[in-house]
């Protein structure tokens, strides 16, 4: 077959530049991918803001690449040709004998388009057929922009998805499945790159080594936080009987005390000087309305472009003249909005939520506001519980009305801390190491940093965000650490308490 390389980098950051491992770097490792895949005739490299130094192929620059352009030049240098390889240049695991056995089957079966699942993401290239790129441009055209039109490393598959059946698709299946671990084997960030690096110093180079060494060494796949939850309020307007809060806040429903911005920042710092980027959420427990400058910490998270921000608030206290400003704000969309109703009826609304009608009203009132301000990031929630099951269904209804954006949560015990309610049991037939002790941090009003949010009676702290207590270290990274031995004895099979008795290390929240 005749093919030719779309090698996309568009969003290159310098870590694909650097040095990895000692040797070349994974932008060089890409491009000596593109040049030994079989049938070779063409190859071109989308340059972004990032200079790349000189290779084996032309480049094209554009400060910033929308979609529909990738598409244009994946049909443009694909015209004439059987298959274009595409893919992103830091992926340095690329495996060129997993791209010939996809292409024999993508000749084979006479497909549109070719991909691989079950892999971690940047072991494989995806493969298309020129011909279907007027299709695809097409199918774009009809989607909403605003949440597609920068690409993404799944936006091929995203566009495909919406008319699905009218392309010929031909599926590489991974003999180990590993997408539970949710793997980019990309130099993008700080975060991953650490664990490509880690990987190359086990011997991880290709498919095979790869697939052997990532189920038998777990324990280097814990790098830095991804997901940092901060308490930034005492004070709590109802007392839900879906929350835990109630039963360890002390009188929540009285409660004055905040964390002052100046210490969230110096937080906001040192997440950004530990992990590069993240996403800040500053709901750990407590409603952020009633921080007396809710308005002046969301400008913080906003001022740092590296991280985005999860408010998750009962809809009730706000000023309404608070989002309205921060819709007019650069960035506006990092910030994400989570609306916990948890019914669609008052009278239900009042009896888990309480503690009447009126904060019903309001509540649902502030999520229409922000579905107004941030329609692509405002959503609104329930908690799938037995007390509400039966109206479910109309919540979710509803609300889809309004928008997409419905979100149907996991019940929580909490570690045993709450009655059980679940509906249904979701958890995998064979424990694994928690999602959260890999990729997120918990830190208390006071600064405490606790094993995770399920720690809720403090068993476990690993560290104090501002300063030394006894044998508690101080600083985030000094807690991130502490964290490290904790992780381990996941990956060793056991679970210490509160672990043992909780069934959250399955879900993920970034």
């Amino acid at each position: 077959m005749k093919t030719a390389a779309l090698i996309y980098s568009g969003s290159l950051t310098q870590r694909a530049l650097d040095p990895l491992a000692g040797g070349a770097s994974a932008y060089r490792r890409c491009l000596d991918f593109a040049a030994a895949l079989p049938g070779l005739e063409r190859g071109l490299v989308l340059e972004g803001s990032t200079l790349l130094p000189d290779g084996p192929f032309p480049r094209e620059r554009r400060e910033a690449w929308s979609l529909d352009a990738v598409l244009g030049k994946l049909g443009d240098l694909g015209e004439g040709l059987d298959a274009v390889f595409f893919f992103w240049a830091d992926q340095p695991f690329l495996d060129t004998h997993l791209a010939l056995r996809m292409l024999d089957n993508f000749r084979r079966y006479r497909a549109q388009y070719g991909f691989a699942d079950g892999y971690p993401l940047g072991l494989a290239t995806e493969i298309l057929s020129p011909r279907i790129v007027p299709a695809l441009r097409s199918l774009l055209a009809g989607m909403d922009r605003g949440s597609v039109d920068i690409p993404a490393r799944d936006s091929l598959f995203t566009v495909i998805q919406k008319d699905i059946n009218a392309f010929d698709i031909e599926t590489e299946i991974s003999p180990i499945d590993l997408r539970d671990l949710r793997l980019t084997l990309a130099c993008d960030s700080k975060r991953e790159t650490l664990l490509v690096e880690r990987l190359l110093a086990a011997g991880g180079a290709d498919e095979p080594s790869l697939l052997d060494l990532i189920p038998r060494r777990l324990d280097l796949l814990r790098s830095l936080p991804a997901f940092v939850q901060v308490q930034v309020s005492g004070a709590c307007p109802q007392s839900c009987a879906l929350c835990p809060y109630p039963k360890f806040g002390g009188d929540i429903l009285s409660r004055q005390d905040h964390m002052p911005r100046d210490r969230f920042s110096d937080i906001l710092d040192q997440v950004v000087e530990l992990s590069g980027d993240a996403v800040i959420d500053i709901s750990l427990w407590g409603e952020p309305s009633l921080h007396p400058d809710i308005g002046g910490l969301i400008e913080e998270v906003l001022s740092r472009p590296a991280l985005s921000l999860i408010v998750e608030t009962s809809g009730i206290g706000w000023d309404r003249s608070i989002p309205e400003r921060l819709a007019g704000l650069p960035g506006r969309d990092r910030i994400h909005w989570v609306v916990s109703l948890d019914a669609w009826s008052p009278e239900l609304y009042a009896r888990l939520r309480g503690p009447g009608y009126a904060e019903y009203a309001e509540a649902s009132a502030f999520a229409d506001l922000l579905i107004g301000l941030f329609p692509r990031t405002a959503y609104a929630q329930i908690v799938r519980t037995r007390d509400n099951e039966a109206e479910l269904e109309a919540f979710w209804r509803g609300w889809k009305k309004k928008t997409e954006n419905v979100i149907v949560q996991k019940y929580a015990t909490c570690a045993g801390l709450l009655p059980e309610r679940s509906v249904a049991d979701l958890s995998p037939l064979v424990r694994r190491p928690c999602w959260h002790l890999k990729r997120d941090l918990a830190i208390l009003i006071d600064g405490t940093v606790t094993l995770c949010r399920e720690c809720a009676r403090k068993e476990i702290v690993l560290g104090h965000a501002f300063e030394a207590k006894g044998e508690v270290p101080a600083g985030i990274r000094a807690a991130w650490e502490a964290g490290e031995a904790q992780h381990l004895l996941h990956v060793q099979g056991a679970w210490p308490a509160p672990c043992a008795s909780c069934d959250e290390y399955y879900t993920y929240n970034a």
